[in-house]
């Protein structure tokens, strides 16, 4: 099978793959579409230790089941179903949980995947391939809210104006955020936030957006969301928080950081981790998809297999106002 493959950084090729056998208890699933996500961005880029090459990535898909033909998508994260993370809901924490397309699991960039049945979900035919791709990154963002359970009418703070925190937003305006500030460093990304409903999107590469911003926070924010996970960011989101506030911990960009923490213990902000997502935030994103409540739609481009390496080289060069970038594979 024709598969996109990770051969080096910054390089990745059609290669002939095998075709996955599918275990007793696994769904064989036809490719149609693949989004390339930030942490496939990552391994490209030779900053991810658990993508290395050759490896094929990509863990957001949507295809049609070889079986019966039905159109579906998958949960790529796969747990093991018998600790006590997973016995208690928590399968995003599962000491052995694996994704599509890290480690030694190959990805979705691929003519053919086969995945545990449980993690299949079929997907009716009004449901565009655009809007179904989203529901393994969307997935985290409702996760976060399920964690935070910010109070109605809060005022929200998003760092980092990318997929991550679009999605952030758009989900926020559903929850009813009384006020949302979204920061980022690139002017085109702020204009899709204003054109999503951003109270106030502040480039805060310049002096004037950053007083913009310290302005619109004034003595702080309650629920700020760090979508990038650059050392500025993190401290950004510490710093436009408001005493008693929550800061919410997203982004992996860097491993490690350096907080100003003595402040933030001075102001007790309540510091919470999200990572990944679990079966039930899965379909709860399924769900807002299916009913239209979320679209990336109009900040979408899609190209063929063929051309991944265009396309990893646009979204780690030049993204401009695509937010999710497609890869058709059939």
């Amino acid at each position: 099978m024709r598969a996109l493959v990770y051969t080096a950084p910054l390089q990745v090729a059609i290669e002939d793959r095998p075709r996955p056998q599918a275990a007793e208890d696994e769904i064989e699933i036809a490719i149609a579409t693949a989004g390339i996500c930030g942490s496939d961005i990552s391994g490209f880029l030779g900053h991810s230790r658990r993508r290395i090459a050759p490896l094929v990535l990509g863990h957001e898909l949507v295809g049609r089941r070889v079986d019966d033909g039905r159109r579906v998508v998958a949960n790529p994260l796969v747990s093991c179903g018998h600790c006590s993370a997973c016995k208690s809901g928590a399968q995003n924490l599962c000491p052995t949980w694996r994704l599509l397309g890290m480690d030694q699991t190959s990805g979705c960039y691929a003519e053919f995947v086969s995945v545990p049945a449980a993690q299949v979900y079929p997907i009716p035919d009004h449901l565009p391939d655009t809007r179904a791709v989203l529901a393994e990154p969307l997935a985290n963002i409702v996760h976060l809210f399920r964690l935070a359970s910010p109070q109605p009418f809060f005022r929200m703070g998003i760092v980092g104006g990318g997929t991550m925190g679009a999605l952030a937003l758009l989900t926020a305006l559903r929850l009813g955020v009384r006020d949302v500030l979204v920061e980022d460093v690139s002017e085109v990304r702020l204009d899709v936030a204003r054109s999503m409903g951003a109270t106030l999107a502040a480039n805060v590469s310049t002096d004037d957006g950053r007083s913009q911003a310290k302005e619109f926070a004034g003595h702080g924010l309650d629920f700020v969301l760090d979508a990038s996970g650059s050392d500025s960011a993190r401290q950004a989101a510490f710093d436009l928080c408001r005493p008693g506030g929550t800061v919410m911990l997203l982004g992996m960009a860097k491993e490690r950081s350096e907080i100003d923490f003595v402040t933030s213990i001075r102001k007790e902000h309540r510091v919470m981790m999200s990572f990944a997502y679990t079966p039930v935030d899965f379909e709860r994103s399924l769900s807002l998809l299916i009913a239209n409540e979320i679209d990336l739609t109009p900040w979408t481009v899609e190209m063929p297999l063929e051309q991944g390496q265009a396309a990893f080289d646009r979204m780690t060069k030049s993204p401009g106002d695509t937010l999710k970038m497609l890869l058709r594979v059939s």
